[in-house]
C-alpha cells in the first residue's frame, strides 16, 4: 500500500517545510459530461514540518482558467485555459502538481491523523451540491514554473474550504473488534497475490489468507463492507462449512500526524484461515469433480445458508469461486459481508436490475440465496455424470431456479430432499 511504503523519516524540529507529491486523480469520463478538461482534479501530497507529517489531498473543482483568475493571472488565463484543454493527463498532473507546491499549507487548520481536503473552486455542473466544508483563505505564490513566463511571483490569496477527505482510506480502529486475536502487519511474510487487495501470507511457518483494507481501487463502501465480513465472521466462529477467521492485522496508523509520538495502531486487514483446496471454481474449470467427494458439498453447502438464513443474514454472492475446499476436500463458504456485491450471472431473475443490493427485502435476498444454491447445485450436476443422486440434484435445482419467490421451493425442504438422496447413494 501507498500510504504504508512511505519511509520514516528524522525531521528536525523547525525544519525548512517540504512536500511530497503522491497520487494525482482526475474525473475521467469528462468529456460525457460536454467539458473540455476535467471538472475535478486532485492531487495527494504528503506535508512535512518540524515533526509532523500531514496528509492532504488539494482538490480543484472547474476549469484551470478560473483559479488563474482567482489568482490574478488575468494575462495568462485565456492562453492557459487553451493549454489545458489540449493538454495530455501529463501535461495537466504537471501543471496541477507545481501548483500545488505553491500553497502555504502553515497557516491552514490540518487535520491530524487523517487527511485533509482543500477544495478550490466550484463544481458548476451541479448546482444542488452544497458546498462541503469550512471557509478559509489560503495564501499561494505564483511563480514561474507553473505560468511557465517569466516575471517576478505573485503572492495572493484564495479561498477554500477545508474538511476531512471522504475518498481517504478508513481503517477500522483495533478496539472495535476485540474478540479477535491481533497480528502486526510487519510480522507477516508477503506471498503471492490472489487479487489486488487479498494475499497469501505467513506467520510463524503457518499460512493465511490476508484481506487488506487498501486497494488498488478503494471506495468509502470498502472499509464497511470489512466491518461487516468481522461481524459475520464474529458471529459464525467455529461453525463448519463458513470460513473462519484468525484474528485482524494491525499496524502503524499510515495517517499518523506526529513522527515523534506514541504509535497509533489501526486495522489494515482481516487475517483469514487458509483452504489449500483452491476454489470450487477451479475444480469445475478443470473438470477435477472426480477427484473429490462431491456428493458431500451440497448438503454442506446449503447447511452454511441456512446458518446465514435462520441468523437474519444473507450472503449475497455465491457461486463457485466463493466456494472453496479444505484439506479433506469440504465445501467452506466465503466472502461473508453479506454486501459486498454482487455477481450479475449468479442473481435471480429480478435482483440484477437493482442498482443496490442494499435495497432488497430480506425476503429477496433469501430468494436470490437460494436461486444460486441452485444454480450451483446444477453446475455440480452437470460434471458428476450419471446416477440417482446427480438426478436428484437436477430435479431440487429445477425447484429452486424459478422466477417467482412464491414458488420457489424453501432451503430446508431441498436440505431434506438431498440428505435423503445422499443417504441412499
Amino acid at each position: 500500500m501507498a500510504e504504508e511504503s512511505v519511509a520514516e523519516e528524522s525531521i528536525a524540529t523547525k525544519s525548512t517545510p517540504r512536500i511530497e507529491l503522491m497520487k494525482y486523480s482526475e474525473l475521467r469520463d469528462y468529456s460525457c459530461l460536454g467539458t473540455p478538461e476535467p471538472i475535478r482534479r486532485s492531487q495527494a501530497i504528503i506535508y512535512y514540518i518540524d515533526n509532523d507529517r500531514w496528509w492532504i489531498t488539494v482538490t480543484l473543482l472547474g476549469p484551470v482558467a478560473k483559479l488563474l483568475e482567482n489568482v490574478a493571472m488575468q494575462q495568462q488565463q485565456q492562453q492557459q485555459q487553451q493549454q489545458q484543454q489540449q493538454a495530455s493527463k501529463r501535461e495537466r498532473r504537471e501543471f496541477f502538481q507545481s501548483f500545488v507546491q505553491q500553497l502555504n499549507y502553515e497557516s491552514l487548520p490540518l487535520l491530524a491523523n487523517t487527511v485533509t481536503e482543500i477544495i478550490l473552486g466550484e463544481d458548476e455542473t451541479d448546482e444542488s451540491t452544497a458546498s462541503p466544508g469550512l471557509e478559509f483563505e489560503v495564501k499561494v505564490a505564483t511563480t514561474t514554473n507553473m505560468t511557465k513566463t517569466k516575471g517576478d511571483a505573485i503572492s495572493t490569496f484564495l479561498r477554500c474550504r477545508i474538511q476531512e477527505d471522504p475518498r481517504r482510506v478508513v481503517y477500522p480502529s483495533c478496539d472495535e473488534f476485540p474478540s479477535f486475536r491481533r497480528f502486526k502487519y510487519e510480522e507477516l511474510s508477503r506471498g503471492e497475490d490472489i487479487t489486488d487487495y487479498v494475499f497469501w501470507v505467513s506467520n510463524g511457518g503457518v499460512q493465511y489468507v490476508l484481506k487488506t483494507v487498501n486497494r488498488t481501487i478503494y471506495y468509502p463502501d470498502d472499509t464497511e463492507v470489512i466491518r461487516k465480513e468481522l461481524e459475520n465472521l464474529e458471529y459464525f466462529a467455529e461453525m463448519p462449512n463458513i470460513a473462519q477467521a484468525a484474528g485482524v492485522v494491525v499496524s502503524k496508523n499510515p495517517y499518523q500526524t506526529s513522527t515523534t509520538g506514541e504509535e497509533q495502531l489501526v486495522m489494515v486487514g482481516i487475517l483469514l484461515k487458509a483452504y489449500p483446496g483452491g476454489t470450487l471454481q477451479q475444480v469445475l474449470t478443470e473438470h477435477r469433480i472426480a477427484d473429490y467427494c462431491w456428493e458431500n458439498w451440497a448438503v454442506q453447502i446449503g447447511t452454511a445458508l441456512e446458518c446465514f438464513h435462520k441468523a437474519k443474514k444473507t450472503h449475497m454472492d455465491l457461486k463457485p469461486s466463493n466456494i472453496v475446499l479444505d484439506v479433506e476436500g469440504n465445501a467452506v463458504l466465503i466472502d461473508v459481508s453479506g454486501i459486498g456485491g454482487h455477481t450479475r450471472e449468479w442473481c435471480a431473475p429480478g435482483i440484477c436490475e437493482k442498482p443496490l443490493h442494499l435495497d432488497f427485502s430480506s425476503e429477496e435476498r433469501q430468494y436470490n440465496d437460494i436461486w444460486a444454491y441452485g444454480k450451483l447445485l446444477s453446475e455440480i450436476a452437470s460434471q458428476a455424470g450419471d446416477g440417482p443422486y446427480v438426478k436428484t440434484l437436477h430435479q431440487v435445482a429445477d425447484t429452486l431456479m424459478v422466477g417467482d419467490i412464491g414458488t420457489q421451493t424453501s432451503l430446508s425442504s431441498a436440505l431434506s430432499q438431498l440428505k435423503g438422496a445422499e443417504n441412499q447413494a
